[in-house]
């Protein structure tokens, strides 16, 4: 009887979409051709749904600007284009991993004891969460669409919001908010401040990876819809007051209530279920900057995305590494001799190109933003059709769940001398 050789994704996100279609679209089929092992695919991901979190922003604001449901696609569809004998998809959430064993813990939400996975091969693609949870998705799709819910209601009764955070996802939201609360201002006219909406950053300019001139054109597209922004304030405490106001407490002192706070900075990886020896200082898993692969945790082990511990925290790393992963973790899967099985895959490692330069594109509203590409300021009405019209979601997100645009990285011939 052949030898069962599980690939197992953990992640069903940007990262871990990306490399289960390809991996079932190329890798496999050359894997099957070797006829030395029977090969399996496994997704491992805490919700049976994709939740495209780059145009969260303006689904949080109001889901009369984008729909909820246009970004958020069914996986068992769109993974329902291959066989199951090649590939099982699990809802469940990774508790565990013993890289000694090599094999994978995980919990369903409707289970009470974990089950095992052995592994031969693994990618670890939990990715991050936020701390609001309408921005990200880590457990089931529901209670990411409650928070959606909830934060569209709260935003439309309110009298004053504040939402804290400098980066991309505050920028965008806030814009968003006072794009759908105060209007959109005009090539001669500005909109009637109807509810106060306020910006707090404990940086001294917004976008702090972008230049300080476009971090500038930034603060004045979000005074066009009167969004106001503080600098240079840490909150560091928030209390419930009367009427379910929230009273934020700055670094400095100074208390402000609001109707509706919204913390709308960091990430935190998704990355509780690992053992603490894999980890960085950050919580976030020890990866090889170069090769993707995961060192420490033996042979044939790989990460991808916001889990890993060079990662920017943003989609354009996923992008530049994900050649490198998908390349090596072939080669050392073809390579591949059970008689020797720890032993370094023959050729040359593709090696990770990461962009010095931070690219961003940041939508303050449908029609206005700004951004940087390779260190070149992005016109706003470049960013309005970039990402301003649907934050990507037909460019990117369905062919991203779909698989549909999955193209096969070429090897060059030291890469494939096997």
């Amino acid at each position: 009887m052949a030898e069962q050789r599980n690939i197992v994704i953990l992640g069903a996100s940007s990262a871990g979409l990306q490399s289960s279609h390809y991996i079932l679209k190329y890798i496999l089929p050359a894997l099957k051709a070797k006829n030395d092992a029977k090969y399996h695919v496994y997704n491992i991901a805490p919700s049976a749904h994709f939740y495209f979190k780059i145009a969260s922003p303006r689904v949080a604001a109001s889901t009369t600007r984008m729909a909820a449901e246009d970004i958020v696609f069914d996986l068992h569809e769109n993974f329902k284009q291959y066989s199951s004998d090649d590939f099982t998809f699990i809802e469940a959430s990774a508790t565990g991993l013993d890289t000694s064993a090599r094999t994978i813990s995980y919990r369903s939400h409707k289970g009470s004891e974990d089950e095992r996975l052995p592994y031969h091969a693994l990618i670890v693609a939990t990715g991050s969460r936020t701390i609001h949870q309408a921005f990200s998705s880590s457990s089931v799709i529901q209670d990411t669409l409650d928070s959606i819910t909830s934060t569209n209601e709260k935003i439309q009764s309110a009298k004053s919001i504040i939402i804290v955070g400098g980066g991309p996802t505050a920028v965008e939201f806030a814009g968003e908010v006072g794009e759908h609360r105060n209007g959109k201002p005009g090539w001669l006219s500005k909109p009637e401040r109807k509810v106060n909406i306020t910006l707090i950053t404990a940086d001294k300019q917004l976008l702090p990876s972008l230049s300080p001139a476009t971090a500038k054109k930034a603060e004045q597209k979000l005074k066009a819809v009167h969004v106001d922004v503080l600098y240079n304030s840490r909150v560091t405490n928030t209390s419930t007051a009367k009427e379910g106001h929230t009273v934020v407490t700055l670094g400095n002192g100074e208390n402000l209530e609001t109707d509706f706070y919204v913390p709308a900075y960091g990430v935190e990886p998704n990355s509780s279920w690992l053992p603490n020896e894999l980890l960085d200082g950050k919580a976030k898993l020890i990866t090889n900057k170069e090769t993707s692969r995961v060192d420490t945790a033996g042979p044939r082990v790989y990460a991808l995305g916001d889990i890993t511990s060079y990662s920017r925290n943003n989609v354009w790393d996923i992008l530049a590494a994900f050649p490198a992963l998908v390349v090596n973790i072939q080669r050392d899967l073809l390579s591949y001799d059970a008689l020797q099985p720890d032993a370094k895959p023959k050729g040359k490692d593709r090696i990770i190109q990461l962009d010095a330069l931070v690219n961003m594109v940041v939508p303050i509203g449908k029609s206005d933003g700004v951004g940087e590409i390779k260190g070149w300021n992005f016109p706003s009405f470049l960013v309005s059709v970039l990402k301003g019209r649907d934050f990507l979601v037909n460019m990117s997100a369905k062919p991203m769940a779909s698989g549909v645009k999955t193209k096969e990285v070429k090897w060059t011939a030291e890469e494939s001398a096997i």
